[in-house]
């Protein structure tokens, strides 16, 4: 019996041990969450650029328009011509899945759609009556080359004028 207590008794002791450990930690690391370290803040090779629509000397006043048309509900008077559809693809997947959406709901929005890929592809360029968008992008899934393929959709909505 005298054993058994010594044994719970040091179980006791290592648990509250390591749980005292553990919440140190996370309190060292949540202190110093909000603090970044300069010289680690960017990524080594990753080019930083404001998109378009924060650029310029009038971000503030943007900002307050898009809280004010936020703001206030108005009746909705979208139309399919005001749509901007981007579907983000990669050239390993154009045989197997771009005809399925050619033959579907492409037909009924083939204006507002616009494919971003990472390679040309003269058939589905033609295909798509021209709204086939090479991005110059890498085409793995990693976290840069889908920022750069976003980037290209977003300047692609920017220019389009859509809602």
């Amino acid at each position: 019996m005298f054993r058994v207590k010594k044994y719970l008794q040091l179980v006791l002791l290592v648990s509250l041990f390591l749980a005292t450990g553990v919440f140190l930690l996370h309190q060292k690391s949540y202190r110093s969450f909000g603090a970044v370290d300069s010289s680690h803040a960017q990524e080594v090779g990753w080019q930083e650029r404001a998109p378009r629509s924060l650029s310029g000397n009038d971000y503030e006043n943007n900002f307050v328009e898009v809280l004010r048309s936020t703001a206030t509900p108005s009746p909705s008077s979208t139309s399919v011509a005001d749509l901007f559809i981007s579907v983000k693809t990669t050239v390993h997947y154009h045989q197997a899945r771009l005809p399925v959406i050619l033959k579907t709901w492409f037909q009924l929005a083939k204006q507002q759609t616009w494919f971003f890929t990472d390679s040309d592809d003269p058939e589905f360029q033609k295909r798509t009556n021209g709204h086939m968008v090479n991005t110059n992008c890498s085409s793995t899934h990693n976290r840069k080359a889908l920022c750069c393929k976003m980037s290209v959709e977003l300047d692609a909505f920017l220019d389009s004028d859509k809602k």
